[in-house]
């Protein structure tokens, strides 16, 4: 079994609708994860993006599975999840249907497919969030708690892990290494070191739920670098693929997963 998997869109409809339509023309992919920043609930006009978003779905058979951002409508997220039509009967959070094939995943949901074990963990802190407006487009909710963590190590293992931050080194992409040692060392981005330890926190909270998970394959955005490594986590019997993801229109946004092998799958 084929899925997509999907980086940053960041609100763009432009490259959601393309890159959804890369996937549909395909004629092998009917289950695609987005990994955070789809920018749900955001913009101008959040409902026709959504809109825009679904109808390309809907023409190809697609179902888009959503894993959270930071820059998402943390607000309305917790509205929703904090209604019953969206708890199951233990109190837990079950996936949000927010259009006819687009549902976004809480944090530590667990699924399997073609096989395989999954577990999603989306939010992250926002390294801009000096230059946002809390409750205009940033909420605190973005931030992964430890209780998060908890959760999700101990629900155990799952050979797929999604998420929208990524591990510290050496368990991350070579190219998401080289932005993190951009900003400890050079910082060309001038952020303040209050962002810098904000987005630190973050780093350390998904290095530990992926240190516990041990997921033979791990995929993530934030970072908007198209990348892959292999890594070998503590205790794992076998090394790790991970592969971040690119954004918007930039090359690396959309990859093709193969769960028989975990590797990537060749052209249509």
């Amino acid at each position: 079994m084929l899925i997509g998997l999907v980086g940053d869109l960041e609100g763009e409809r432009n490259a959601a609708v393309r890159w959804l339509e890369v996937l549909g023309e395909r004629g092998d992919v009917r289950v695609a994860y987005q990994l955070g920043d789809l920018r749900f609930g955001m913009g101008p006009d959040p409902e026709a993006y959504l809109a825009a978003i679904d109808s390309v779905c809907t023409r190809y058979d697609l179902r888009l599975f959503c894993t959270n951002g930071n820059h998402e409508n943390w607000a309305e997220l917790d509205r929703l999840w904090s209604t019953s039509r969206w708890i199951d009967e233990d109190g837990g959070l079950k996936p949000i249907e927010v259009a006819e094939h687009v549902t976004l995943l809480p944090r530590g949901h667990r699924w399997n497919l073609g096989g395989r074990s999954f577990v999603a963990l989306g939010g992250a802190p926002s390294i801009n969030r000096h230059l946002l407006t809390e409750g205009v487009d940033w909420w605190p909710s973005e931030v992964l708690l430890d209780e998060h963590v908890d959760a999700t190590i101990a629900g155990g293992h799952a050979d797929v892990m999604l998420t929208h931050d990524s591990p510290l080194a050496p368990y991350c992409t070579p190219e998401v290494h080289e932005v993190l040692r951009r900003n400890a060392s050079d910082n060309p981005m001038e952020w303040p070191e209050s962002s810098l330890a904000y987005a630190d926190e973050g780093l350390a909270k998904i290095t530990r739920a992926v240190l516990g998970v041990q997921p033979m394959f791990l995929a993530h955005g934030h970072f908007h670098v198209a990348g892959e490594g292999l890594v070998q986590l503590p205790g794992a019997p076998s090394a790790t693929t991970v592969w971040s993801l690119a954004a918007r229109h930039e090359a690396g946004t959309v990859r093709v997963l193969d769960l028989d092998s975990l590797t990537e799958a060749s052209a249509a």
